[in-house]
């Protein structure tokens, strides 16, 4: 009598999670955010599509889940502190550029690709609500000692935000021409608060 072949196994209902978003991020690096779709994710993950559509209900409940996951990232490496709140500050944007290009995939997700009929999720909305609290925080610090006088801690925060997103954006889009990266990056950081920390005009 002829062997029957054994069946294949299935994967286990918990690891479907954590297997879809290894291979959302995988995609994500391997061919950009165009290859990111249901049938390639279950092609990657080894699971039946019909399994992501049961877990996160589609691919937008994917990209919530990597939303979600970077803003938790992004949190531990950019709650930093020292004591003294401006060089915290400095330290900060620095980890939230480490972030950025250690974790490229999650952060094109998060500010760099805009998916074609996606709206985050009211809880992923509020995710990374909290992540720009931990800059509005860094910020506050400084003013709370004199830094930034006469400013709003919510505006500079936006505005030192603002200015080191696009820097990073260059940087992981490949358009970076600094000799000494690094230093270069923190020399910016520098000027950036420097500016900032000027007395406002009276007459603005």
């Amino acid at each position: 009598m002829a062997m029957m072949p054994p069946r294949p196994l299935r994967t286990a209902s918990e690891e479907i999670p954590s297997l879809v978003l290894r291979a959302a991020l995988a995609l994500m690096t391997e061919e950009g955010p165009e290859g990111l779709t249901v049938r390639a994710l279950a092609r990657r993950a080894g699971v039946a599509p019909m399994s992501i559509y049961n877990h996160f209900g589609g691919k937008d409940g994917v990209l919530d889940a990597i939303m979600v996951d970077g803003f938790a990232l992004l949190a531990t490496w950019a709650d930093v502190t020292v004591d003294d709140a401006r060089t915290t500050l400095v330290a900060g944007s620095m980890a939230y550029r480490d972030f950025a290009l250690a974790h490229r995939s999650h952060y094109t997700v998060m500010f760099l690709h805009q998916f074609v009929g996606y709206v985050p999720a009211a809880e992923t909305m509020y995710v990374a609500a909290k992540g720009f609290e931990i800059l509005t925080g860094q910020v506050r610090r400084c003013t709370d000692v004199g830094v930034f006088p006469g400013r709003s801690y919510v505006d500079v925060a936006q505005q030192l935000w603002a200015a080191v997103h696009g820097y990073v954006a260059l940087e992981i889009l490949g358009i970076n021409f600094a000799s000494d990266r690094d230093r270069v990056f923190r020399d910016f950081v520098e000027a950036v608060i420097t500016g900032l920390d000027a007395p406002l005009d009276d007459a603005t």
